[in-house]
């Protein structure tokens, strides 16, 4: 049984209950929150003596406290090492910041949440801009799936997230064509341009999660497909390669330095937002490109030349054709047209019953 403190100032207890679980009790700042964690090391104690329990009550539990037990919980659920890298992040640099003063049993959604939501959208972030709908309701994501799980758990009986609704997000305007990225690639350095080939003939989610994760082992030449895992819905799909695309794999495969298929400098590639934007203004694109427009092009440039929607959802990876369809529909070639043909002709109704 100990006192310590966090470098954000809160003192707090550590003590193991009498099933040998290992508990922590967190407190205030200054030397009130050191006197009542003082206080509280004399309670247990003294309670150990007795043969009383020494579990901690749920209104004791903070929100740091809460997200450690959830990312532990989700270690052994075998989340990903990236989606368990987001989790810390997002609790170290906005939720015990801005919440964890008092316990969670203790917050209130207009009191705390709407707050902390107003000072999310009104604070600039990266690179000094204002934080969009998309990136809040991402913030917001994984709060309410660390509080879920307290209350499924019995951690707490309270989530203050409970009334809160996501916020109405802008639809982002795809503007990519197959044109100006062919554009961007003459322009684009050599690491850039394999991965824009590799994005745009296999429609992987860029970054690390996907794209900057394939292996060579992943490649299947002699059948002619790429077996992808996707690490967001744990699944893994097979992206069958055309011909010309197959042959440029072989070629690569024979002066690869690594085991990965988009490599820089003899070593994995991590990011390549800079190299794009860099290349996307030499070739004089005016709007933003992002590797994930290249995953819509994918998809988008088949759609639109009349691949079949369920195939096409397969290919991206999708847990549901409707998530495809309600993102995609629009590029389905003539099939609202054809809907429309379907219907009957009203003036042959009426001629039917003036008849009868």
């Amino acid at each position: 049984m100990s006192v310590h403190q966090k470098t954000d100032g809160r003192y707090f207890t550590v003590h193991r209950d009498e099933y040998g679980k290992r508990r922590e009790t967190y407190f205030g700042r200054g030397p009130a929150g050191k006197k009542a964690a003082q206080q509280h090391d004399l309670e247990i104690k003294l309670a150990k003596t007795r043969g009383e329990s020494t579990a901690a009550p749920s209104d004791s539990m903070y929100i740091d406290e809460l997200s450690q037990a959830y990312v532990n919980h989700c270690k052994v659920g075998g989340r990903s090492r990236d989606y368990l890298e987001d989790v810390a992040n997002m609790t170290n640099k906005y939720f015990t910041p801005f919440l964890g003063a008092r316990p969670v049993d203790k917050l209130t959604y207009h009191a705390d949440i709407a707050k902390f939501a107003e000072h999310l959208a009104n604070t600039p972030g990266r690179h000094n801009r204002l934080r969009s709908p998309t990136t809040i309701n991402r913030y917001f994501e994984y709060l309410r799936a660390i509080l879920k799980f307290g209350i499924a758990h019995g951690m707490i009986k309270n989530n203050p997230l409970s009334a809160w609704k996501k916020a109405k997000e802008q639809p982002r305007r795809m503007r990519l064509t197959v044109s100006d990225l062919s554009r961007i690639m003459q322009h684009a350095a050599p690491h850039l341009k394999w991965a824009i080939e590799v994005e745009f003939n296999l429609g992987v989610r860029p970054g690390k999660t996907e794209l900057f994760a394939l292996k060579w082992s992943d490649v299947d030449f002699e059948r002619g497909v790429v077996t992808v895992y996707a690490s967001k819905t744990k699944t893994f799909r097979e992206i069958p390669l055309r011909p010309e695309f197959l042959e440029k794999l072989r070629k690569r495969k024979a002066q690869r330095n690594t085991e990965y298929l988009i490599e820089y400098r003899g070593g994995p590639l991590l990011k390549i937002t800079k190299s794009l934007k860099t290349a996307a203004k030499a070739a004089g694109i005016e709007y933003n490109v992002r590797m994930y427009d290249i995953r819509h092009l994918f998809a988008t440039a088949m759609l639109s030349g009349g691949a079949d929607l369920s195939a096409v959802s397969k290919l991206m990876g999708h847990a549901r054709v409707t998530m495809t369809a309600d993102v995609y529909y629009q590029y389905l070639k003539g099939e609202k047209e054809r809907a429309v043909n379907l219907l009957p002709s009203l003036s042959n109704v009426g001629q039917n019953v003036g008849q009868a």
